[in-house]
This record gives structure tokens, C-alpha cells and sequence, in this order.
């Protein structure tokens, strides 16, 4: 497993000072960004792509690769999402967007390969009610299932899918695709503006459930991803409020020594 973390301006400052040790930065797909981490070690991109918008119908696939090949990146992750009128009850609207789902993903995964391409579930919360099918355990793991693809694991997003759901988190953990596991998320999660919402630095429940986890994998009951990634921190007015110097600098040690032990 390697160890990544969010790229931001503490984590680059920190790494100057030889604070901290990772494996990777884990970017965006910004070019930009991409030049700017490089020098201060090999860099992982998380791919912004949805499936279940259309956008992969249209999306430069070359481009993809070049990020790829470019990096330390070892699969292209999408996001199963559904459109913001999307109406859950509908049985018409499910099974168009089951066949769009399908053909996004087969897009990637005839280009790069089924192995080569991991899903990622979305966060499930009142206030994004559209979702609530893309994050149901029963969809989104048929939709691994058929187009053979891995799966990313977000433990804050399920989390606050099965606190939005009013279930237990590890029931809709095991009800992923787990022996499809490649990449795994953490982050601490608080409630802001009325809703539970994730990319915090982690308190002790939080240290807790990614305890669980790593246990989980250690002893082989789930297998062993490629990346582990601590996405707290970043750039821009959506991270820069909730990016802290010295959360970094406890917290990256602790969490590389839990990974590699």
C-alpha cells in the first residue's frame, strides 16, 4: 500500500521541512497543479469524472493516459453520480440510467482495461437527495459487477451515506464489492451547515473507524489496495478554510506509520 495526501501549500511547506514522509501527492488532473508538486515527490492523480452525466462520452481519453503515463497513477477513477432531476422512484429514469452508467464506464474500460478502472460512490445526504441511487450498495456494486471495473472506497463517504440511510456503516461497507477494493479514502467528518460532510482532519471516532479498516486488510479480509489517501487539505476556497498546518503535521505520521507497520 502507498500512502498519499492531498496536495495543498502546508503539505508542500511541510515536506520542504522534511516534517513528514508519504508516498505520493495525490492532484487533481490540473496541469498545473501537476508541475507545481512534482518536484517534491512522485504524484498520484485523482481523475475529476463522472459517470452517469454523459460526460464520458465526450472526454478526451489521450488526455487521461497522458496524466497517466506522466505519473505514479496506477488506475483512472470515475464517480457514480445521477443528473440533479433525477427521480429515484421513477423505474423509466433507473433503467436509463443504468444503460448510461455502462456505457460511460465501458468507455474507460475498453480503453484501459477493467482492472485499470476504479468506481468511487458519492457521499449520500439530504442535501443531495438526487443521489441517494448511485449511492445504494445493491446498484453501484451490480454496476462493478457488469463492467468488471475495481472499486475506490471512501470510508467518509460511506459513512455518511449510512448515517443518512439511519444504518450501520460497516453493514454498507460489506455490501460493496470489497474483493474489487484498489484504492481506499479517509478523512474526518463534522457537521457543517446543518449536514455531515467530510475532508476534516480526523478526531478519535475517526481514528477509530480507519483503525477498523486497516485491520480489515491486514488480516486479509479485505485485500490490499494500491493507494491509502488522506484527502484533507487542498487548494481553493472549498479546502483552504479546512487545511491546517499543524493537523498535517500530527496527523501524516501517524497515519503512515498505521499504513506501513
Amino acid at each position: 500500500m502507498k500512502f498519499a495526501v492531498n496536495y495543498s501549500n502546508p503539505l508542500i511547506r511541510l515536506l520542504k521541512e522534511k516534517a513528514i514522509q508519504i508516498d505520493l501527492i495525490k492532484c487533481p488532473d490540473w496541469e498545473g497543479m501537476l508541475t507545481e508538486a512534482k518536484p517534491f515527490g512522485p504524484v498520484t492523480i485523482h481523475y475529476d469524472l463522472t459517470a452517469g452525466l454523459g460526460q464520458t462520452l465526450n472526454v478526451d481519453l489521450n488526455q487521461l493516459k497522458r496524466f497517466k503515463e506522466q505519473t505514479e497513477t496506477p488506475h483512472i477513477n470515475t464517480h457514480l453520480v445521477t443528473p440533479r432531476n433525477f427521480d429515484t422512484h421513477d423505474h423509466k429514469e433507473r433503467i436509463r440510467i443504468n444503460h448510461l452508467w455502462r456505457e460511460e464506464i465501458q468507455i474507460l474500460t475498453n480503453y484501459f482495461g477493467a482492472n485499470s478502472v476504479t468506481l468511487e460512490h458519492y457521499p449520500y445526504t439530504t442535501a443531495n437527495a438526487h443521489i441517494a441511487y448511485a449511492a445504494d450498495a445493491a446498484a453501484f456494486s451490480q454496476v462493478i459487477q457488469d463492467t468488471g471495473c475495481q472499486l475506490l472506497l471512501d470510508l467518509a463517504h460511506a459513512r455518511i451515506t449510512a448515517d443518512t440511510l439511519n444504518i450501520d456503516v460497516k453493514d454498507y461497507i460489506r455490501a460493496l464489492p470489497l474483493d474489487r477494493l484498489t484504492e481506499l479514502h479517509i478523512t474526518g467528518i463534522k457537521t457543517h451547515a446543518g449536514v455531515l460532510t467530510d475532508h476534516f482532519e480526523l478526531c478519535n471516532e475517526d481514528w477509530d473507524f480507519f483503525s477498523w479498516a486497516l485491520r480489515e486488510i491486514k488480516t486479509g479480509n479485505w485485500p490490499e489496495p494500491r493507494i491509502v489517501a488522506f484527502e484533507y487539505g487542498g487548494v481553493g476556497d472549498v479546502f483552504v478554510w479546512r487545511t491546517d498546518y499543524h493537523a498535517l503535521k500530527q496527523q501524516i505520521p501517524r497515519m503512515y506509520d498505521m499504513i506501513h507497520s
